[in-house]
């Protein structure tokens, strides 16, 4: 069984540096509409067993493009748990205007030290990666380990990152660290995630141990 992740296109809060978690949302751009269509493209041919978007309108609508574009047009299954992170009340501020900046930093760069009780009142790393890894476990299961069908999961930055790096035995503490496959160097942008309109996909045979197959994927998007 593979698990395809593609996080959501561009937003305007994205290019603000915003915290855009799961109590915020920003429409998507251009660029963002124009990801989703490339991500469509680049997908039309994968038939899969399921479809899954989280419920926040910038990852429902890149779903929506995707799916526009594939061949067999599947349902989209709307799960909760594939929420971003949530940053409570620092949800839609920038980054560099949030309180305190002693906080923010834990959160970028030592998230097991980071307490959301004395930030935002959001969710602590181990909470969120908690919901997120259950509802792959889950969709895995609904679909059956061994089918050849994949599944695709339309989702959010942290959502993709931090749930692969959980699934993959990486503890909370090192969730920021650079990431290593094989001995290579896995790229990412800013603090560490995937970019926007990416694919990753993971395998796994027994919906225990995960490997990853593709990372980051973004040379079929359009250039700006």
């Amino acid at each position: 069984m593979q698990i395809y992740f593609v996080r959501h296109g561009r937003t305007q809060y994205n290019l603000e540096h915003r915290f855009q978690g799961g109590n915020s949302d920003s429409p998507l751009i251009d660029s963002g509409i124009a990801g989703g269509k490339a991500a469509g493209r680049r997908l039309q041919a994968v038939e899969f067993a399921q479809v899954y978007s989280s419920p926040q309108k910038r990852a429902l609508d890149t779903a929506k493009y995707i799916v526009a574009e594939n061949q067999w047009q599947p349902e989209i299954i709307i799960e909760p748990r594939f929420q971003e992170f949530k940053f409570g009340t620092w949800d839609g501020k920038r980054e560099e205007d949030v309180a305190p900046q002693s906080q923010k930093e834990l959160l970028l760069h030592h998230p097991d030290q980071y307490q959301p009780e004395l930030a935002g009142q959001g969710e602590s790393y181990l909470d969120f990666v908690t919901r997120t890894t259950a509802a792959v476990h889950d969709a895995v299961n609904e679909a059956g380990v061994h089918n050849a069908q994949p599944i695709l999961v339309v989702s959010h930055g942290l959502v993709t990152t931090m749930t692969v790096k959980a699934l993959l035995g990486i503890p909370v503490a090192k969730f920021r660290d650079p990431l290593y496959i094989d001995g290579k160097l896995m790229p990412t942008i800013g603090h560490g995630i995937v970019d926007n309109d990416s694919l990753t996909i993971l395998e796994t045979h027994d919906n225990q141990q995960f490997d990853v197959k593709t990372w980051n994927e973004t040379d079929y998007l359009p250039t700006d």
